[in-house]
């Protein structure tokens, strides 16, 4: 390494030029865009959120320090900076998303207006939270927009940071520097323990992957860093034992990444107790090795293709989930058949449309008259695309102000009567706990001495299953997935209502190939042969773990004879009228025929049993 070189890229780092954040941005949005595209081969791949995280508090807080030294620095123009960087990209993607799905979609837009509001004022997080929208069961059947509940918490973070960075100048100047930065890394490693203290395993994990309060941590942990970037520059370069050690290092974070994108499932309890919090605190590491383009096996993020890939991460976010939801909503991959050719076909579309909003972006950010806009229009493929897509954005307005209502008011009613079930469920139990013990043997000898476990679909029949099967002890709930059910049994047991019939509705919330398939063992392990078991299988059409997981529990069912499988699918698809407006949980008539086909299937199932006993 020459002198020269030296000395250019010391000059640089003393300039503020930060080396390398554009290649982890390339590295997280790879992994985001896996995750979202294959969520069973790359199941970690959204622990590239948590890099972004990490980066926009570093960068933040390294620009506005830059600024604040040189007394530029302007809460005014700090704002101003962030809308004109976020909101226009973020517009037209909805505008055009929005249009498209009005013209090849119409019915999707039903109940969109207040999805819309909460993008658009930074709140989605708390509106997917309140909605129950779990991000890792895949339902990108839901909305187009799922993915931007990330934006909500940044959108937020962006409100916050000026308040922040104010107490942090005002400590500065009080106190000293160094306070400063101990009160900052307090509150940042204060926060991170929120995660771990409110997490219990079995619950819904939406609440915690989606919160602002449970996720700050890792944009304060990046604020930490970009500060201390800002004030100390590092004029010597490192000694060749030293730059050994943080290669070394540095390939080891780099591996560690692509470990965590391979393996680390988000319904893994460790994720929460504490691999998100380490693995945030490896990010800050790789930002450390990296931006100061001291290593040269970091140098490779400096890729021109990596590079560009990394400063159009935000408009490949925005896209992917819009294009992946029209794919599967269009049912695309029945037409072109191969798996390559299908996702190849959605990542190009994805780089498209980054490539050409970032385009028009670009330009209203020159000097914007309508007439040099037009005059713009007038010359070339992406001009006519553009024209094309005006028309569509403007279609999409239309279709904003005309969409029905109908969606939100049927989820509305479905969620209140989930939560009215969950009540009377719970006052059921507690009723069938105080049962003598003349009255416990008496239910254990009927056919309905059972116990269900279950997911929002049985929580939402429940009161219709308690008419056909009185006495029947249910514990369902929203959001619940296959992988719960084990420490739900074991719960049961303990209270002493585990009987001989069980009852499991699980699977509608996410797979069980190649997720929960040894808890799934598990679980019918723990229940053991001498049980009945009765498991009702999924019905979801738009659910691309349907088919996979009633597989799934037909092999199984054939592999255990005290496994009976419940077929509400095939008697559902018959019937879509008995569907609530989702398409997956049964309405008023829908429940009594889910209930029905239940107390059937185990009254003929337990009279053939019988009779096979009597005879032998």
């Amino acid at each position: 390494m020459d002198s020269n070189s030296n000395q250019q890229r010391l000059k640089k780092r003393r300039r503020g030029k930060l080396s390398g954040i554009d290649g982890l941005k390339a590295i997280a949005i790879i992994g985001v865009t896996l995750f979202h595209m294959l969520p069973q081969d790359v199941p970690g791949g959204y622990m590239g959120v948590s890099l972004f995280f990490v980066i926009t508090g570093y960068l933040l807080a390294f620009s506005d320090s830059n600024r604040l030294r040189q007394h530029a620095y302007s809460v005014t123009q700090y704002l101003w900076h962030r809308i004109r960087r976020i909101y226009p990209p973020l517009l037209i993607m909805l505008l055009v998303t929005v249009g498209v799905n009005g013209l090849l979609l119409p019915n999707s837009l039903n109940g969109i207006r207040p999805e819309l509001m909460s993008i658009v004022f930074g709140y989605n997080n708390f509106w997917q939270i309140a909605q129950d929208a779990d991000y890792f069961t895949r339902l990108i059947n839901v909305s187009p927009f799922t993915h931007l509940w990330f934006m909500g918490i940044e959108m937020q973070y962006f409100i916050i940071w000026p308040i922040l960075f104010g107490i942090f100048i005002w400590l500065c100047r009080r106190l000293s520097y160094r306070i400063a930065m101990a009160v900052l890394a307090f509150i940042a490693l204060g926060s991170s323990l929120l995660m771990t203290i409110q997490y219990h395993p079995g619950d819904d994990v939406t609440r915690l992957y989606y919160g602002t309060d449970t996720r700050i941590y890792a944009l304060l942990f990046g604020a930490f860093l970009g500060i201390r970037r800002s004030m100390h520059t590092h004029g010597a370069e490192w000694s060749r034992v030293w730059q050994a050690i943080n290669s070394i290092v540095f390939l080891a974070l780099l591996a560690g990444v692509i470990a965590c994108y391979a393996l680390l499932d988000g319904k893994n309890p460790i994720v929460y107790q504490y691999m998100m919090l380490a693995a945030t605190f490896g990010f800050g590491l790789l930002i450390l090795l990296c931006e100061y383009d001291r290593l040269a096996v970091a140098r490779f993020l400096n890729w021109p293709a990596i590079a560009w890939l990394g400063k159009r991460s935000y408009g490949i976010f925005l896209w992917q989930y819009p294009v992946l939801y029209l794919f599967q909503q269009c049912k695309v991959a029945e037409y072109v058949g191969n798996p390559f050719v299908y996702n190849g076909c959605i990542i190009a579309l994805i780089i498209a449309l980054t490539v050409w909003s970032d385009s028009v972006v670009g330009k209203l950010s020159q000097r914007f008259t309508f007439r040099s806009f037009c005059s713009w229009l007038r010359g070339g493929s992406m001009r006519l695309v553009t024209a094309v897509a005006c028309v569509v954005m403007c279609f999409g307005v239309v279709a904003v102000f005309s969409a029905s209502d109908e969606k939100a008011a049927d989820m509305s009613e479905l969620q209140a009567r989930l939560e009215a079930n969950a009540e009377e469920q719970q006052a059921e139990n507690e009723k069938a706990r105080r049962l003598t013990a003349e009255e416990q043997s008496e239910v254990e000898a009927s056919l309905t001495g059972v116990s269900a476990i279950g997911d929002s679909v049985m929580l939402g029949a429940s009161p219709a299953m308690r008419k056909v099967l009185p006495g029947v002890y249910i514990d369902a709930k929203v959001s619940r997935y296959v992988g719960a059910g084990l420490d739900i049994a074991r719960g049961l047991a303990e209270q002493n209502r585990l009987g001989h019939v069980v009852v499991i509705g699980l699977g509608t919330n996410g797979p069980i190939t190649g997720y929960y398939e040894h808890e799934t063992k598990d679980l019918v392990n723990y229940l053991g042969p001498d049980r009945m078991i009765f498991w009702v299988n999924v019905y979801g059409p738009k659910l691309e773990w349907e088919k996979p997981n009633n597989e799934y529990l037909e092999q199984l069912a054939k592999e255990r004879d005290n496994i009976v499988i419940v077929n509400w699918h095939d008697l559902a698809a018959k019937h879509p009228e008995w569907l609530s407006e989702d398409g997956i949980h049964p309405n008023d008539e829908g429940i009594k025929e889910y209930a029905k086909l239940l107390h059937d299937t185990m009254e003929k199932t337990l009279a053939e049993k019988k009779l096979n006993a009597d005879l032998q």
